[in-house]
């Protein structure tokens, strides 16, 4: 078995497990939010680093304080998601790119801290955030900065055994790596254990991608899932409860299972459909999990 992967069943079937980002309880502190998941019938865990939960690295007696709590609620970390916004391999100014391989090495080194197996990273800027967002030499330098950052961080994940996992991204703009036809070659060069892909099912859609196709493209370097739903007809990055939206999650599905992936089914659910509270969003995916026949 591939070092990572889950077995399979003796029937060739996939012993799928399911995680939940904390990012659906963001309207509370941390451990609020680990107490809320591991109540809803999740086992394992996406941290995200949005406020209020670990927007800086936890250290210290703070690590250990969490993962005491991570033990009390029954629940592993599979993955934490580095911060977003400014915080890309691809950013187009150097200062601000170093600036930023300071903060994700100090992501993978806590995500290794609390037995996390990879780092979801955002490969490249909203261009909300570039100045002149539209320079037709953006795109080489965003390219360039990319595969110099991950340059970088490779022998930093390596030595601390967390796998980066880069995430395609919804942003209506012409720069690189935004799609699982731009990501894969660009992971292809570099260790296995190092770099991997995670498919956003809801960012692919909301791109005008078929999730399925992209999950097909990812292939044996997808290590990671962000399941989530989108309006079929508008799609607006919704993050809604898997069948509240217009996904064929049958095809997304068969597809994990046609690449055999065998990461963590991690769903990203964040938005009420009808007014429904986090408690009842993560109960309603919890149920959608029973009815798929993945583990808790």
């Amino acid at each position: 078995m591939i070092p990572g992967r889950l077995p399979r069943h003796q029937n060739g079937n996939l012993l799928a497990q399911i995680s939940y980002s904390t990012v659906g309880f963001k309207d509370r502190d941390l451990a609020g939010a680990l107490r809320a998941i591991a109540t809803a019938g999740f086992g394992n865990i996406e941290i995200s680093s949005q406020p209020p939960h670990a927007a800086t690295p936890l250290e210290g007696s703070e690590t250990d304080a969490f993962k005491a709590l991570l033990t009390d609620c029954g629940l592993s970390v599979g993955t934490v998601h580095a911060p977003m916004r400014e915080n890309v391999l691809g950013a187009p100014e150097e200062g601000w790119r170093r600036e930023k391989m300071a903060v994700m090495t100090q992501y993978l080194h806590f995500a290794a801290a609390i037995g996390a197996k990879g780092l979801v990273i955002h490969p490249v800027p909203n261009p909300i955030f570039v100045p002149d967002p539209q320079r037709p030499e953006l795109h080489q330098i965003i390219t360039d900065a990319t595969r110099r950052s991950l340059d970088e961080l490779v022998p930093v994940a390596q030595a601390v055994g967390v796998r980066m996992l880069l995430e395609n991204l919804p942003y209506h703009c012409s720069y690189p790596f935004l799609h699982m036809r731009e990501l894969r070659p660009l992971v292809d060069p570099y260790p296995e254990d190092a770099v991997g892909l995670v498919v956003d099912t809801g960012h692919a859609w909301t791109s005008g991608d078929d999730p399925a196709a992209e999950i097909h493209i990812a292939g044996s370097r997808l290590w990671g899932t962000h399941l989530q739903d989108v309006d079929a007809q508008d799609p607006q990055d919704n993050h809604w409860v898997p069948g509240q939206g217009g996904l064929n999650w049958e095809e997304i599905r068969q597809a994990l299972d046609a690449v055999a992936y065998s990461g963590l089914w991690t769903f990203e659910v964040i938005v009420p459909r009808n007014d429904e509270s986090p408690e009842e969003l993560a109960r309603m995916t919890r149920e959608v999990a029973d009815r798929w026949g993945v583990e808790a």
